[in-house]
């Protein structure tokens, strides 16, 4: 572990001069709403995602009656429509042309190029990230300690930097873990935990100066660097990290983690989106992020995940039981956790009216297997442990919504640290 040397860069952004880079054209890829009508549809449209790499389910099959997004590329669209239609599935268009979401982002993008300054209000390179938390942590709060800690380095040796606020003199308080973009392009969620740091540390309501009297805070805006880079330079769309298998690229972080591995919700296919890896925790990013999470086991009072999109509140575990796929399982504490839950999720959805739903991962969205928040309650014994999906309806969404996203959530959060005993 490196410990940064802060210098005092109090400017008021950062320049990025890369070139504007050649990136994937999703001309012609579009994207289907499917709502299953029995379970025979639900156990049909789970086969072809774990089946057929070529395919990126946006949201994926769970329930009888919960939409399936399915996002197509032209080349296989007539063959994967005239399937559904073979099998009487019904679906509409959801998108028509995905590159006609992309194109004003780009233009919009590169037409800063050269002339690129960190904003708290929009979404930021990489190193602009970087460079900002040196900024922030050079103006830590008084009676604070603020340090920007390399907890190690990505496939492509960028490094992993968790931000740490603690109180000085004091050693013995409990920490709020949270990270976020272990999916490369959850890019609100980079954006709304970049907003909850700088109001940990700079914040002066009343709510900001109880969550740091009260907590130690460690945020990890990017768990993901070398994917969240390439969704910048190459595929807005990619999801994983970008260490080679075989002939395919990328592990999907969030089901890498060394618990109850490569049962539930993964492909064990290397071009697949939801490739859980060769091995538990195998790697560099994982293997990071879980020795931090035990650096902290004695300490840890709630560990927080974001990611988008669908406006949930989820707790552990996200697996089922004996890994049959049948029954969710449910952890010891499963009302505890749905008590509080409650009161975030509440909380969030108040902010602006908004609906979230909210309960056990597995029962919620889908069953999962090595994630986040089952490796934090199982692996580290933090107990209070959450996944957060954010708002949107695309992994593209406008920056307008950055400011909504992180005053929801970070109310949410708020109610969280108040309701737990």
């Amino acid at each position: 572990m490196k410990l940064f040397s802060i210098t005092l860069l109090l400017t008021v952004g950062f320049c990025s001069t890369a070139e504007i880079p050649q990136r994937k054209s999703y001309d012609g890829y579009k994207v289907l709403d499917i709502i299953p009508q029995d379970q025979q549809t639900v156990d049909y449209l789970r086969q072809l995602m774990l089946n057929d790499d070529s395919l990126d389910f946006w949201t994926e099959p769970s329930y009888v009656g919960k939409l399936v997004q399915l996002m197509i590329s032209p080349d296989r669209l007539s063959h994967i429509t005239r399937q559904l239609e073979n099998h009487d599935i019904r679906f509409t268009t959801f998108r028509e042309n995905v590159q006609d979401v992309l194109e004003p982002m780009w233009r919009e993008i590169d037409s800063r190029s050269g002339r690129r300054v960190f904003d708290i209000d929009d979404f930021n390179t990489f190193d602009d990230i970087n460079l900002w938390m040196s900024t922030l942590a050079a103006v830590c709060r008084t009676g604070f300690t603020c340090e920007v800690v390399n907890l190690g380095n990505s496939f492509e040796n960028r490094p992993i930097n968790s931000f740490r606020l603690s109180k000085s003199g004091e050693s013995d308080r409990r920490t709020i873990y949270l990270d976020s973009t272990i999916h490369a392009r959850e890019w609100i969620s980079t954006a709304t935990s970049l907003k909850i740091l700088d109001n940990l540390v700079r914040g002066t309501t009343a709510e900001a100066l109880r969550m740091v009297d009260k907590y130690d805070w460690v945020v990890i805006p990017v768990i993901n660097p070398d994917g969240y880079v390439y969704t910048w330079t190459s595929d807005r769309y990619w999801r994983k990290n970008r260490r080679p298998v075989g002939a395919c690229f990328g592990t999907d972080l969030n089901r890498n983690f060394n618990v109850k591995w490569g049962t539930d919700g993964v492909s064990h296919s290397p071009c697949s989106i939801t490739f859980c890896g060769p091995s538990p925790a195998s790697e560099p990013e994982i293997q990071a992020v879980q020795a931090e999470m035990h650096r902290l086991s004695s300490s840890a009072k709630a560990l927080i995940t974001l990611h988008s999109k669908g406006q949930m509140w989820m707790f552990s575990w996200g697996t089922t039981v004996n890994h049959a796929g049948s029954v969710c399982e449910r952890s010891d504490d499963h009302d505890d956790m749905m008590v509080v839950t409650d009161l975030a999720a509440d909380a969030t959805q108040r902010t602006y009216g908004t609906v979230w739903t909210r309960g056990n991962s597995c029962e919620t969205i889908y069953a999962t297997s090595g994630s986040t928040m089952d490796y934090g309650k199982a692996g580290a014994g933090i107990k209070y442990t959450f996944t957060l999906e954010l708002r949107g309806e695309d992994w593209v969404i406008d920056k307008v919504y950055i400011p909504m996203s992180y005053l929801e959530v970070w109310n949410g959060v708020v109610a969280l640290v108040d309701s737990m005993p």
